[in-house]
């Protein structure tokens, strides 16, 4: 058998395997669109500020320091308090949305020799329309919503004696967190 003979067998052997082993994708199949599909949306979960917010001296014992405070030029001492006052517009969307209104206290910095012990921080949440208190579980009912939201920083009164002193405690990058929560 000559060369030329030899490749013609060799791709016609070729051909009829690879027809073969097309035939051996021909299984019946079907396709159906679902009923009632479409296309599925999803939420949305923002706090967005609402005007600026102020710091005031709300410490229990005088003195007291009355109106917006400087908090860039404020010595705290221990027993004192201080409030931040904001308010945020909540978009809330999604059908089983739940979420909390968290203070970050990752984002605190801390000077030397003072720590979360002595400095601590909380908030709490309000209809900023009414001024009753918010359950601290927000949902899609709350979309829309303006809430005031005051951060409470306190510097314990029972911190050891010189704990914390000539220390600084860095609120700049501070942040409130709207986390979503799932029971």
């Amino acid at each position: 058998m000559n060369k030329a003979t030899k490749g013609a067998l060799a791709g016609g052997a070729a051909v009829v395997l690879l027809l073969g082993g097309a035939g051996s994708y021909a299984l019946w199949s079907d396709t159906e669109t679902i009923a009632g599909g479409g296309a599925i949306s999803t939420g949305i979960l923002k706090l967005e500020p609402v005007g600026a917010g102020t710091w005031t001296d709300i410490s229990p014992v005088a003195p007291v320091t009355a109106g917006d405070l400087d908090i860039a030029t404020f010595n705290m001492v221990p027993g004192d308090v201080l409030a931040y006052d904001v308010t945020f517009r909540v978009d809330a969307e999604g059908d089983n949305l739940q979420a909390t209104l968290i203070p970050n206290q990752a984002s605190i910095t801390y000077g030397s020799g003072v720590t979360a012990n002595e400095i601590t921080v909380a908030t709490s949440t309000r209809d900023a329309a009414t001024g009753v208190a918010i359950p601290p579980l927000l949902t899609e009912a709350n979309n829309g919503q303006e809430i005031d939201v005051r951060v409470v920083v306190t510097f314990n009164a029972g911190t050891l004696t010189n704990v914390g002193q000539n220390s600084s405690v860095n609120l700049a990058g501070f942040q409130v967190v709207l986390q979503q929560t799932r029971a």
